[in-house]
């Protein structure tokens, strides 16, 4: 029964993608042209030949986006992927050794009471060598008595200056407006399987701005009714129709 229940729960990935294709009447030639992707990458999946890919990140990316564009359920593709041709190998990162801290070195105070009790002991042991004999010598003419050495001032470890936090850049935006009617979009982090950053339809005379702190990948459904901006700047090279657009790459 276990063995029933697992098999009933598999379904093969490339078959569903062609009967989905055929059942819309759609040859891979026409595909290829609606989503920029190889018709040997789109036989590739179809055939379920996922080594023929770039890579397992373009086989993600692809089989989801050809799944959306035939209507279909893209997130229960990858999982069927990720389950069943995936590879798991990363190794983990080893933790870095940790460096032992030095010493503090000596306080001033401390160094100040040393060069003290030294002077102190220097100048007990030649007041009893002066002083060992009953009576004092003459003092020589022109002589003059030699000055105590005084401990040498340490003077305190300079602070040093914080530096002040450098202004953080500034984040260019990426204002999208359906001037014209209705438009569906979603933008993506940098590639087609990036993560998704907005996907919703805008209604026409709305708005939305998005954060663009790198490259963006953008996908758009009735393209003609959407202008775009970034940093200010109007964006070119919107698809008409439906279409991929890459944006600050």
């Amino acid at each position: 029964m276990h063995n029933l229940s697992t098999a009933a729960a598999m379904f093969e990935l490339g078959a569903s993608l062609r009967a989905a294709r055929h059942k819309r009447g759609l040859e891979l030639d026409a595909v290829q042209r609606e989503l920029r992707i190889r018709k040997r990458y789109l036989e590739a999946l179809e055939g379920e030949r996922f080594e023929l890919l770039p890579g397992q990140v373009y086989a993600r990316g692809f089989l989801r986006e050809y799944a959306e564009f035939l209507g279909l359920d893209g997130s229960i593709y990858l999982d069927e992927y990720n389950a069943r041709f995936a590879h798991h190998d990363e190794q983990p990162i080893a933790a870095l050794p940790t460096v032992p801290r030095r010493r503090r070195a000596p306080a001033a105070p401390l160094v100040v009471s040393l060069l003290a009790a030294v002077a102190v002991a220097v100048g007990l042991a030649a007041w009893k060598l002066g002083g060992s004999g009953t009576t004092p010598p003459a003092a020589a003419p022109h002589a003059t008595a030699p000055a105590a050495k005084r401990p040498a001032a340490v003077l305190p470890s300079p602070i040093p200056a914080v530096a002040k936090p450098a202004a953080k850049p500034r984040v260019a935006q990426l204002l999208l407006e359906a001037s014209r009617g209705d438009c569906w979009v979603i933008v993506r982090d940098g590639s087609p399987s990036g993560r998704v950053l907005y996907e919703n339809t805008i209604r026409r005379g709305a708005t939305v701005r998005l954060p663009a702190r790198g490259p963006l990948w953008m996908r758009v459904g009735a393209g003609t009714n959407l202008n775009a901006w970034l940093g200010g700047k109007a964006l070119h090279g919107i698809p008409y129709m439906t279409g991929n657009l890459v944006i600050g790459a």
